[in-house]
Formats: C-alpha cells, sequence, structure tokens
C-alpha cells in the first residue's frame, strides 16, 4: 500500500524525531484517523523523504521516529511562475498543475487587463499541498499573495533569466531563446493579455519577450504549457 506523504517545516525534524503539528496533525489523525504504529513519508522542504513510524498522538501534536531517510533528486533549475490572475478560480487550476510540474512559486499578479482582482491565496495553498502530495514531491511549491504588475516586474532582478510570454511576438519562441543560468521566472498574463507599455516596461527590465507558439491559447493553458517547455528545456523533466 503507498504511504500517506506529510509535509512539515524543517524547524519540525529534531535529530530522529519528526514532529508534525497544524492542519497535517489534523489530516493525520481526524480525518486518516492514524495511530501508533502507522507508517508514513514525512518531506521537511529539503529535499528528502523521511520514513517514518508515528509513535505518539498528543494533543495538537504527532510525534514520529525515522526509520529511513533518502535523497531525492536535486533540482536543476528553480522556476517561478508568474501568472496573470485568471476568473473562476481559473488560477486554482493553475497553481495544482504548476505544482505537478516542479514549479517552486507561484506569483499571482494584476495588469491592466487583468478583470478579476481577488485571490484566496490560502485556498490556493491547500490546493498546492494536495497537489505535492498526489505528485509525489519532496518539495512543496509556494504560492504567494497577488501583487501589481509592477511589483511582479521590479522581481526581475532576483532571477537568472526571466521569460516574458507575449501574444504578439511571433519570432522568439522558448525553444530558440534557450534557457540560461538555474534561477528561472516565467510570466504569463491573464485572459486579455498584456498592454505594449507593460511589454515595453518588462523589457527594460530585463524580460526575454518570447512567443509560446501560433495557435492561441487559453490563458491557463498557456501558463501549464509555458511551465512545462521551461522546465523540459532546461531538463528538469528527465530522470537522469
Amino acid at each position: 500500500m503507498e504511504l500517506r506523504r506529510f509535509f512539515v517545516t524543517p524547524d519540525n525534524v529534531r535529530g530522529n524525531i519528526v514532529t508534525v503539528t497544524g492542519d497535517e496533525f489534523l489530516h493525520m489523525t481526524r480525518v486518516l484517523r492514524m495511530k501508533p504504529g502507522f507508517k508514513v513519508i514525512v518531506c521537511a522542504d529539503d529535499g528528502k523523504e523521511r520514513f517514518c513510524t508515528l509513535r505518539e498522538v498528543g494533543s495538537g501534536y504527532a510525534l514520529l521516529d525515522q526509520d529511513e531517510v533518502r535523497e531525492a533528486d536535486r533540482k536543476k533549475i528553480s522556476l517561478t511562475l508568474f501568472c496573470g490572475l485568471l476568473k473562476n478560480s481559473k488560477t486554482d487550476i493553475v497553481v495544482q498543475k504548476a505544482v505537478e510540474l516542479g514549479v517552486d512559486s507561484v506569483v499571482p499578479f494584476c495588469s491592466a487587463y487583468t478583470a478579476e482582482r481577488k485571490f484566496n491565496a490560502e485556498r490556493a495553498r491547500r490546493i498546492a499541498l494536495e497537489a505535492a502530495k498526489q505528485c509525489g514531491s519532496v518539495w512543496l511549491s509556494r504560492v504567494e499573495d497577488a501583487v501589481s504588475f509592477d511589483e511582479a516586474v521590479g522581481r526581475f532582478e532576483q532571477f537568472d533569466e526571466v521569460f516574458f510570454a507575449y501574444e504578439g511576438e511571433r519570432a522568439l519562441s522558448l525553444k530558440k531563446a534557450g534557457v540560461h543560468g538555474s534561477k528561472l521566472a516565467l510570466v504569463v498574463g491573464s485572459e486579455g493579455g498584456f498592454r505594449a507599455d507593460e511589454v515595453e516596461k518588462a523589457a527594460a527590465n530585463g524580460a526575454c519577450i518570447v512567443t509560446l507558439g501560433r495557435r492561441i491559447l487559453r490563458a491557463e493553458t498557456a501558463d501549464i504549457v509555458g511551465a512545462a517547455l521551461v522546465m523540459d528545456a532546461a531538463g528538469e523533466l528527465d530522470y537522469d
């Protein structure tokens, strides 16, 4: 039987003992009704799988003994997805699929043509957690609160390379641009795309303006396709 997977912070790992608290504790004890002796996998956002045995269930916490620790494959790149907020909870779908692909961070943003201005970050983080468990990841992707377009652009300098997907670009694809560096970002707009001055501002701040292909993609499809193209170009989807 496949072992259940739980996520904790690095501070919850002390020596050979792992402490599970918060929502993960509630899921473990109230939803799954786990008792001492149950076997689980615990990940602490350090690239390791900890095979553990539940030792003790207390008031608001569970103590587990580490039986075995396995090093997972190290990531070749770190990818942050800046995604324009989408209507009808479609941003949640983007978060889920981005986590499955191995994106490190998702940063929703509002630009000039963004119609949806509300974002439930806590719900999206729960979706990210469940997606990480479903796909067997040892890393928990971060989902940030929504930011403005200018705030997103102001962070471009943090990355080795920023790919800015623009429907008006016809020549330079992600494949032609190539991936250089290990700390990368991808920017994909909302349903309405980007205004010309926003594209100019992105380019002026070091972004590489690229096309995702000659077909017109829905915004949520563009997020997922773009992330997959970057991850593939960097070799992150390979086994070796």
